[in-house]
Formats: C-alpha cells, sequence, structure tokens
C-alpha cells in the first residue's frame, strides 16, 4: 500500500525522533520498526519512497549543519535546547528543502501541520518563522 506523502512525512519525522530520543543509527531504528510492526499491531509499519528515504537520511547526516544553519534564526535559542518533535520537524524540513524535492511552500505548511499536531502548543510560529526565514 502506498501512503501519501503527507504521512510519508509524518512517519519520517517519528523515525527522526526516535534517532534523536535514542541517539540511535536511523538504520537502526526502521530496522526496529519493521521488525516490532510485523510482531505487533501495535505500531504502524514506516513505509518510505525512495525520495522520503532520501530526506530522512539527509536529516540525520547533515543534523548538525542545519542545526547551525537554523540558530542563526532561532532568537535566544539554541537548536539543540528544543524538544525533540521540534527538532525532527524541522530537520526534515530543511531536508526537503535542500534537496529541493517539494516547494518551499508545501514543506512549511507540512512542517506547520506537524508541529500543531505533535509539538508544544505555540512551536508552529517560531517553526513557521525559523523555517522560511532559510
Amino acid at each position: 500500500m502506498t501512503k501519501s506523502r503527507s504521512v510519508e512525512r509524518q512517519d519520517a519525522m517519528r523515525a527522526v525522533y526516535i534517532h534523536l530520543v535514542r541517539d540511535q543509527a536511523i538504520e537502526e531504528v526502521l530496522e526496529d520498526n519493521a521488525f516490532i510492526s510485523n510482531v505487533s499491531d501495535f505500531i504502524p509499519k514506516f513505509e518510505f519512497g525512495e525520495e522520503m528515504l532520501e530526506v530522512i537520511h539527509r536529516a540525520v547526516a547533515r543534523k548538525e549543519i542545519y542545526g547551525l544553519a537554523l540558530n542563526q534564526y532561532l532568537n535566544n535559542w539554541k537548536f539543540d535546547r528544543l524538544g525533540y518533535i521540534e527538532q525532527a520537524i524541522m530537520l526534515i524540513a530543511a531536508a526537503e528543502l535542500e534537496l529541493g524535492i517539494q516547494a518551499k511552500v508545501v514543506v512549511l505548511d507540512e512542517a506547520v501541520r506537524l508541529a500543531k499536531e505533535f509539538a508544544d502548543q505555540d512551536s508552529y510560529k517560531f517553526i513557521n518563522g525559523v523555517l522560511d526565514a532559510i
């Protein structure tokens, strides 16, 4: 079954979030999900197309670089002090923007949607502002 781009992006955010929380290699995160989702109905399986896999790998590989770039627009904050959900959303968005797979407006809208659904109440405002500035 093919998932929508929006669901893929949400799963990508979850995978990067797990990577950040556990400080675990992204390949291990994806392998763990595949195993657990096969033996249990509790955890849904991550299914990514090639483009989204590229986004995930780029986000993880360049998280320090993205963090430094995003720090320039985080007034009185540092990227590594943000919550892991906010970091994951911004890393996925930064990777998508760098790869140019989707238009900037689409990437920003999706990042805001994810922030409204999963992050702290007002996080979507600064996520939108920071990503719009880069």
